[in-house]
């Protein structure tokens, strides 16, 4: 079988930095039956833990709560929550329906849904919910600034602009937006007028990690590497929690070639924040690259321990058993499970098919047949 996507890095890793609005958990709002709104509470409690076992005691308690308050929708908005940061956008989904549809005036759900339909390839559908609501809600600055990413990630840059400008009509000053208007011009190729903007965040915030951060991708945009490195150090300088800048660094190293460099990238990374999926996920393609595959199939493996429908994770751990370790029909049922749970315009699906068309099915072996009970000898009437 030729392989694919073995002289290449299979995880691409998208530069960080402009992304939609970060999800967070609900805050208890609305009147809810008292031992519902305790088992909720219970359900958050465990969240805080960061760890899968709790994760799967809270989704136990969101499911409770909701059976003796079906209209507590913070308890849907956050199943949904758990379920997008494991990677299950499409398992998410209905739960961000279901919270949305119960509690209209909310933002967070509607951002939620809108964020979760943009990322399953229905940009369309996300562009038109953000847009209802701040018609309703003109003052609405978090919904709008969502709407401005997804105009801005789905190519409708003028919508865009449009929608930061009014932000910053409402919020003279407002670092988000003016982050939004440089990434906008970013992405138009404009990148004098994106840097103009940067630096207008830096007079406002001289020790804005985001704006640092993006100054990278700026540079990264004009091809030079070098000074994308000083302005990733800088953010993480200025905080070393911050992930999106080292998750770039090491994005630039796996593109170059030096694993090794990038290893370490990654693992700074977990050792901030232990259940960081996607670093997790990009360890594994720098192990894979420097040939430690044992040690890569356990980065997948820990990656599919907190998020199980982890596309890239899936994809990655599947090509690395089907061209590297020798376990096809492993392979085979990894490509078939991120055929069901990535968007429809994921980069790797076309390369999955192909691996499902080539790589054979397991044969089933057949039951065997029932014994033949002993059958005396019968008079058959004439």
């Amino acid at each position: 079988m030729k392989p694919y996507c073995t002289a290449l890095l299979v995880l691409v890793v998208a530069a960080c930095g402009g992304s939609v609005a970060e999800v967070k958990h609900a805050t208890l709002h609305a009147p809810a039956d008292p031992h519902a709104a305790r088992v909720y509470l219970e359900g958050t409690a465990l969240l805080a833990r960061h760890d899968a076992a709790s994760d799967e005691r809270a989704i136990a308690k969101f499911q409770e709560a909701l059976k003796l308050d079906p209209q507590l929708w913070e308890a849907q908005y956050d199943l949904g929550v758990v379920y997008r940061k494991r990677g299950e956008t499409r398992k998410a989904l209905p739960y961000f329906v279901a919270a949305h549809d119960a509690e209209r005036s909310a933002g967070e759900p509607l951002i939620a849904l809108a964020e979760a339909r943009h990322e399953l390839g229905d940009t369309s559908a996300a562009i038109d919910l953000l847009d209802e609501y701040v018609k309703a809600h003109a003052d609405a600055i978090d919904v709008r600034l969502a709407l401005t990413s997804v105009l801005r990630e789905g190519g409708k840059y003028d919508d865009a602009l449009e929608q930061a400008r009014e932000v910053l009509l409402r919020s003279v000053g407002n670092v988000r937006g003016l982050l939004e208007v440089s990434r906008i011009y970013r992405a138009k190729g404009d990148l004098d007028v994106a840097e103009l903007v940067l630096q207008k965040v830096l007079a406002l915030d001289a020790k804005s990690v985001a704006a640092h951060n993006d100054l990278g991708l700026l540079a990264l945009a004009r091809g030079d590497t070098q000074l994308a490195f000083e302005h990733f150090e800088k953010a993480v300088a200025l905080d070393p929690t911050y992930s999106p800048a080292r998750m770039n660094r090491a994005s630039v190293l796996l593109r170059a070639g030096d694993y090794a460099a990038a290893q370490v990238e990654y693992e700074k990374v977990l050792s901030v924040d232990p259940r960081a999926v996607d670093a997790r996920v990009g360890l594994g393609v720098s192990l894979r690259g420097l040939g430690k595959h044992a040690d890569a199939e356990k980065a997948y493996q820990a990656a599919l321990s907190d998020a199980p429908n982890h596309p890239a994770a899936l994809f990655d751990l599947g090509v690395l058993r089907a061209e590297f370790l020798d376990k096809r029909s492993d392979a085979r049922a990894l490509f078939a499970r991120y055929l069901d749970v990535a968007a429809s315009d994921d980069p790797h699906r076309k390369a999955a098919e192909r691996y499902l068309d080539q790589i054979p099915a397991a044969p089933t072996t057949p039951a065997p047949a029932a014994p033949v009970a002993a059958v005396k000898n019968k008079q058959v009437a004439p």
